[in-house]
């Protein structure tokens, strides 16, 4: 039976948003086709009604994942209704939005959880072996998490233009998620020490 225009384009969505979660889980090497359809509740064979290849798929799922990533820190940096907004905080010299992106980013939650977490800490590896329009990818999602952390640690804008990209800052807590989920079962003490002590030493400033 065929579908409408308005059902395509909705079990795209689903296709897309089952495969940034799984590749996020699982690497790009530890999912199939079928188990991203499967998750996604659609046939395998309707698999190239809407993308040319599996390449194109993950490409398109890490740019949809890269995206959620940026747009995670601006939501965790504005937090909750009525958070503050500025250094009102003093638990710390950092300005409280980043310190909100630093408590959620460097969760346990993140980390146990990796679908739910960034892309760019679950797939780097990944795209530093994959293909220039997959890195392309990556590059822009990386510019944009900065660009979000520079913001949320308060960089000013210089003649109208965002706020400077925090290379070093984002390298940090993308480090720290990798290194605790390499131990995590090993050695849950260490894990967990490792986010917690980077969470404080970035928030000191």
């Amino acid at each position: 039976m065929r579908v409408s225009r308005q059902q395509a384009a909705a079990n795209r969505e689903r296709v897309l948003e089952s495969a940034a979660g799984l590749l996020r889980a699982h690497g790009l090497d530890g999912v199939s086709i079928a188990d991203i359809m499967s998750a996604a509740g659609l046939t395998h064979g309707g698999f190239y009604f809407q993308f040319a290849s599996k390449k194109a798929l993950v490409e398109e799922a890490c740019a949809r994942g890269v995206r959620e990533s940026v747009a995670a820190i601006h939501g965790s940096a504005a937090g909750p209704p009525g958070a503050v907004a500025d250094g009102g905080d003093q638990r710390a010299d950092r300005p409280a939005p980043l310190r909100r992106v630093l408590d959620d980013y460097l969760s346990g939650h993140r980390r146990d959880v990796p679908q739910d977490g960034c892309t760019v800490a679950a797939l780097s590896a990944d795209a530093g072996r994959g293909s220039p329009e997959l890195q392309d990818v990556f590059a822009t999602g990386i510019t944009g998490m900065a660009r979000a952390l520079g913001q949320a640690a308060g960089a000013v804008p210089v003649d109208g233009d965002p706020a400077p990209p925090d290379y070093p800052l984002l390298a940090a807590i993308v480090g720290a998620m990798i290194l605790s989920r390499a131990v995590r079962a090993s050695d849950p003490a260490l894990s967990d020490r490792i986010l917690s002590e980077t969470r404080e030493r970035l928030a000191e400033g």
